[in-house]
This record gives structure tokens, sequence and C-alpha cells, in this order.
């Protein structure tokens, strides 16, 4: 037998196989339930006079008819597991079309010979799509039947959140299933979102848990969540030793539609107990429309994160500089997803001057965000030529670099470890401050400092995470060790809104809030998993590493701030160590002894230059720490 005939016997086989038995159900349900109004005797009488054999006849035409109902309609190429309305609606079509045909075909044959009472196909209709309608919707009924999984309470914030609700219900995961709903706004008491109740307000969120006997408590977010309420019922959760979990909005699953992402644990931006404040960057846009942007250290947490927002804003073109190449590589393929911009990579060291001057001369910007720089404070303990080179002398580098080039606007991104300059990454960070401050010339230069970002690299929390998924320990340096945090999103935003309201030689903060105890985030992370803390997780002190501290300033012993136009944005008031001509010849210095490798002298050399002895920041009208404030109690009281 040829091949293409072996190929095609093959193929029609398997489809009978695979739709055959479904369609021969089909045909003995019709056929029976048109039978069955035979019986009834309602009607012109069918065959009288016709053979015993003469029902086949019938069957081959309901057999007939149906075939080509389910052809017209492709009732057997439908995925039935996921049938909806337009599916049904095809079953109930096919079949009309069906009894259409079957009535006709009975109307062909002479009185006396008709297989069918006149009306009985026609009247058979309805029962005949009730039953073919169970038959092709059983898959669909099946897969809708309340799995079996772990409890979960879901909390909405108001009627906007049952859509998510419903969709969880529909496509629910392997491990948790919705049994109730609560609101943290007004409730729809005793009404039923697809069989699970709504039970009232989450004011009596622990009650509602110990009801439903939940293992899980799911809050939905959505624009109008209450964030600061929200974090209370997170601590209420966490003390039940319950996993917490977060869940957008049905409308944000179809770019990642997987189960897993519908269901994300808590994390630390949700612990770290601020508000996500919604930065308005209006202005800034208006600012950077039109213009080119060039970001340093655009492969790292803040510089990406800035060149997401910025890639929205409408610059006329976005230059990323960064010496990560992978890194360099995945920014820019995100931003180029969907994008109508001009954008340009430059795989180039800041340290170099030549080849950073080359790509400045290329680009031509208008605006620079300095974001380059390493961070890792023990690291840069025992690496002061590294930190030096980098910090210092590629923000040197970089400042005359776009000087030269006619930039007209540069912003540093400093740390709030410059404040007290204890630990060597902190000094190159101060006195990057003061490099950028004390320029004078055409160009407009300012900082904006900030503490730790939440899930940056080298933040504990990543590393939390990890050490959680793997079972521990966790490890902290010391249980009363504490810092200011703040989201990525949120710094990007910062430095972005100082584009429209800064002046030049200007530093600026922003309002941190109250420090966080990095144990109290590392018992939260492990207990929103719902797993125990001590018990589960084991928690290992390793004490403290070379250059870090107990507690983080935000501002130094010679430092004081003020209020800006901005709410969350203040200007802090910090002395100069010198003229521009004095901080040249100390960079100079440094980069001789960084060259010359003398990291014990360089170390020595870069902590005086950046000592300084405290000036008042009262004659300012600036507001000094708290600390500082205490000290000097005697004098004259503050212009706040």
């Amino acid at each position: 037998m040829p091949t293409p005939v072996r190929r095609r016997i093959s193929h029609y086989a398997k489809g009978l196989a695979r739709y055959g038995p479904t369609y021969l159900l089909e045909v003995v349900v019709f056929w029976l339930i048109i039978e069955a109004v035979e019986q009834s005797g309602y009607g012109h009488p069918s065959a009288s006079f016709a053979p015993v054999w003469y029902p086949l006849v019938s069957l081959v035409i309901v057999a007939a008819a149906m075939g080509a109902g389910e052809a017209r309609f492709r009732l057997y190429g439908r995925v039935w597991s996921v049938a909806g309305l337009s599916d049904a609606f095809a079953v109930g079509l096919a079949v009309v079309e069906a009894s259409l045909l079957i009535t006709i075909v009975n109307l062909l044959f002479p009185d006396g010979y008709r297989p069918f009472r006149v009306l009985a196909p026609v009247l058979a209709a309805p029962a005949v799509v009730i039953a073919i309608g169970l038959v092709r919707l059983l898959p669909r009924l099946r897969s809708a039947a309340r799995p079996t999984g772990n409890r979960l309470l879901v909390v909405i914030p108001d009627a906007s959140g049952y859509d998510t609700v419903r969709a969880l219900l529909q496509h629910p995961g392997p491990d948790w299933i919705p049994v109730a709903v609560v609101t943290t706004g007004p409730a729809d008491v005793g009404l039923t979102v697809m069989g699970i109740p709504v039970l009232g307000t989450a004011d009596h969120l622990a009650r509602w848990i110990k009801a439903t006997d939940a293992q899980g408590v799911a809050f939905v977010h959505t624009r109008k969540s209450d964030r600061a309420h929200e974090r209370d019922l997170y601590a209420l959760c966490l003390a039940a030793q319950l996993p917490v979990f977060i869940v957008p909005t049905a409308d944000e699953w179809f770019p990642r539609p997987s189960a897993g992402s519908r269901l994300r644990q808590l994390s630390a931006d949700d612990l770290v107990g601020r508000d996500q404040r919604e930065i308005d960057l209006a202005l800034a846009s208006s600012e950077i429309k039109g213009r080119t942007v060039l970001v340093t250290g655009a492969a790292g947490s803040i510089g990406s994160e800035l060149c997401r927002l910025l890639a929205g804003m409408g610059p006329r073109r976005l230059v990323l500089v960064d010496t990560n190449e992978s890194g360099l590589f995945d920014i820019a393929e995100e931003l180029r997803v969907g994008a109508t911009i001009d954008l340009r990579e430059a795989l180039v060291s800041i340290v170099d001057r030549e080849l950073l001057l080359g790509v400045f001369s290329d680009e031509r910007p208008d605006i620079v965000f300095h974001a380059a720089a390493y961070k890792h404070v023990p690291m840069l303990e025992t690496h002061p030529i590294q930190a030096v080179l980098t910090n210092v002398i590629g923000t040197s580098n970089t400042l005359r670099c776009a000087d030269a080039a006619g930039v007209k606007r540069f912003i540093l991104i400093s740390t709030d470890k410059a404040a007290t300059k204890h630990s060597v990454m902190g000094c190159t960070k101060r006195l990057c401050e003061q490099v950028v401050l004390a320029y004078r010339g055409p160009m407009s230069c300012w900082a904006v400092r900030f503490g730790n970002v939440v899930g940056s690299r080298g933040s504990v929390v990543p590393l939390f995470e990890r050490q959680i998924e793997v079972g521990g320990p966790v490890t902290i340096t010391h249980p009363d060790v504490s810092r200011y945090m703040m989201t990525i999103r949120e710094a990007a935003s910062l430095v972005l809104s100082t584009v429209s309201m800064s002046s030049p030689s200007h530093l600026y903060m922003l309002d941190m809030g109250e420090p966080i105890r990095i144990l109290d985030l590392a018992n939260d992370l492990i207990r929103s998993r719902g797993l125990r803390p001590g018990t589960d997780i084991e928690i290992v002190y390793t004490g403290l590493r070379p250059g870090e501290r107990m507690t983080e300033e935000l501002l130094g012993p010679d430092e004081a701030w003020r209020p800006t136009a901005h709410p969350v944005i203040r200007e802090v008031v910090s002395p100069v160590l010198g003229s521009q001509e004095d901080l040249a010849w100390t960079v100079e210095r440094l980069e001789t002894l960084a060259r010359e490798g003398r990291p014990d002298d360089l170390a020595r050399a870069l902590k005086k230059a950046v000592q300084s002895a405290p000036k008042a920041a009262e004659e300012q009208g600036a507001v000094p720490p708290p600390d500082t404030r205490r000290a000097r109690s005697q004098k004259t009281q503050l212009d706040q």
C-alpha cells in the first residue's frame, strides 16, 4: 500500500478513535429522545406498514443529520474543558439544524412509511439540546467542580475586587482555593461570588479567619487599596502564623498568565512600613521630553529603574552607560519592547576618562543621572583602591566629561552612608557629593541622598528570601541592627522629581520615616511564608562586618535640613569642605595613591579628606539632626 494512502488511513483511524465515541453517544441520545416522543402518540402516525428492521433507517437518518450539524458548527474541533457561552450556542444550533434535516427527510417518505411522526423531531429538539449539551459540556462541568486545596480567605478593598475573586475561582491554582471574601471597605454582607460568601469587613479579620478555618490570606491590590490599613492586617495574619499573599487585579494577569503569578508572597516592599507614594512626575516629564538623557550605572538597581521611568517620559534619546555587559543588554532589550525612543548602549567604564569623553562627545546629552557606584560596604573596606577609582575618580570623570560636552543638568545619586563617613564607601560618596556641590560653571549640579533600597543588589531582603527558600538559616549581623528603607520605584521617582524643583549646588534627601529593625523584617518575611522563626527557619547572628554600624544616620553632626516645595523631599544643609580647585587637588592626590597601589595610605587620606569642623546649620534656617539639636539646646530657637 502506498505511503500517502497509509498515512491518510492512519489519520482517519485516529480521528475516529478520538471523536467517534462522543459522536455515537450523541446519535443514540438523539434517537432515543425522538423515539420517546414517537411513543407518546402525538401527531400523525409514522410507519404503519414498515418492516421490523425499519428503526435502523431512522437511526441512520439521525446519524446523518447529526453529523451534518457537527460538521457545520465544528463541535468536534472545540476544547470542551474550557467551553463557554458560544460553545453552548453552537450545540443548540447544531441540534436545531439536525432536527430540521430529519423533519425534511421524514416528509419525503410517503404516508404510512415515515420513520417518525411528522412533529416528533421538532418536539424532541429542546430535550435533545439539553441532553447533548450535557454530553458536550461534561468536561467543562468537571473542570469547574470545586477543587481541593488549602483554604484561602480573600481580602478586597471594595466591589472592584469581585472580578479578581471570580477569576481566582474560575482558574484556581493547585494549592489554594478561595473559601470566603471580606472587604476593607463597604461590605456586601450576605451576597456570594460564584458560591463563596461575602462575610463582612476586615475590621474583624481575626474572627473571619477562625470562622472559615482559613489556612492563608490573600489581599487583592487595586488603586483604591489602603496600604496603611493593609499593613495592620498583615501584622494580624503574621501573628496568627498564616501565609499572606498579594493578588494583582485580574486585568494584570494577562502579561503573566501562569498560576504562579496570581498569588505572590508578601514581599519586603509590603512589609517595610512605607506608603506607596505616587510621586507626581508630570513636571519632571516636561523637563525630560525631547531631550537627550544619559544614565550611568544603567544596569544597576536604581539606574535600571530610572531608565524605565525615563523611557516613558518621551526623551529624544536615552543613553545607557555601564560596564556590566549582561545587565546592560537585559535592560536595553526590556526597554526596546514597545519603545518609540532612540535607545543607545555604551559599554564603557566611568574610570576610563578618554572612552567616557568619547561617549559624551558623540551623544551630547542634555541631562545626566550619575548612578554608577560601588556600594557593598564590607567589600569596599578591603578594597579601598577600587572604591576610590570607581566612586570618586569615576564621578570626577563623569562630571568633567559632562562639563566639556555642554550638559545642562547633572544629578548625583548618593547614600545616607555619606552622612556619617564611617566606612570607606560612605567616605567616597561624601567626597562625591562635595565634588558635585562645589562645581562652579554653566551646568546645574545637585545630589540626591537616600537610605537602603528594598530589593536592590546588596540589600538584605533578596538574601533573606533566598535563605528562606532553601530552608534557612537566615543570617543577621546583630539583633538590634536597623536601617532606613524605601522602595526602588520611590527612590527613582524621587530622583526624577528633583529635575523640576532643584537648585544648583544643593543636596536633597527623602523623608525616610522611621528606621526598620532588620530582625523584625526577617521574622515577618519568614511568617509570611507560613513558617515559624526559630522553629522552621533558624536565625543566626554573624556579627557586624567591617564598615557596618548598628544604625544609619540621614544627617551628619555638621548637617541639618529644611523643607522644600515637595512634601517628601528635604534640602540638606551641609558644609562645603573646600573650593572646586581644592577638591580637584584632593581627587588627584587620591588617584595617585590608588594608581600606586597604596591601599592603607589611600584609606587614611580618604577619611582625612572628608572630615570637617561642625558648622552651625541653624544660621542657615535649617533643622539639625535630633541628637545635634539636643546638644545645642541652649542656642537660639530655630526657624523651621
